[in-house]
């Protein structure tokens, strides 16, 4: 009776794992091709942060989506936040559809603070909305790079 209740529940925990994949395909109208993040600590300024990146979204959406917010982590914790700006790329045609690349970039003059002079490694949250629907894009473990 205990390897039968064993059996059922495994396979519940299985049938739950693969729903919870097919959530995340079926969000996969975007798809973030780079991002990029550094401190610009240039002597004759003010040292600034600064992101950017490349994101990828199918041809047909294109004319219905938005970009809202940016937010950066560092060690699970809030940084900055901010709405990116956006410059259109190329167009990507794949034997399955149509896809247009666009990059995303921040503002001048994003002041750095005590926690990025600290950072090696950044993660990104990028928040789109399609449709009418919010959709949440994670980058992971960026490398923080300083120009000096």
């Amino acid at each position: 009776m205990r390897i039968k209740s064993f059996l059922i529940l495994l396979l519940s925990l299985l049938i739950i794992g693969c729903c919870g994949q097919s959530m995340t395909i079926k969000d996969s109208s975007i798809t973030i091709d780079e991002a990029n993040c550094w401190l610009n600590l240039m002597p004759g300024g003010n040292p600034s942060f600064h992101y950017s990146g490349t994101f990828s979204i199918n041809k047909n959406l294109a004319d219905d989506y938005k970009l809202k917010q940016l937010y950066v982590f560092y060690k699970d914790n809030l940084i900055h936040s901010s709405q990116p700006l956006l410059q259109f790329y190329d167009e990507i045609v794949t034997d399955s559809s149509s896809l247009i690349r666009f990059n995303f970039y921040s503002e001048q003059g994003i002041k750095v603070t005590e926690t990025m002079m600290q950072a090696e490694n950044l993660d990104l949250l990028l928040v789109f909305e399609i449709q009418g629907k919010t959709i949440e894009k994670a980058v992971k473990e960026i490398p923080l790079t300083r120009a000096y």
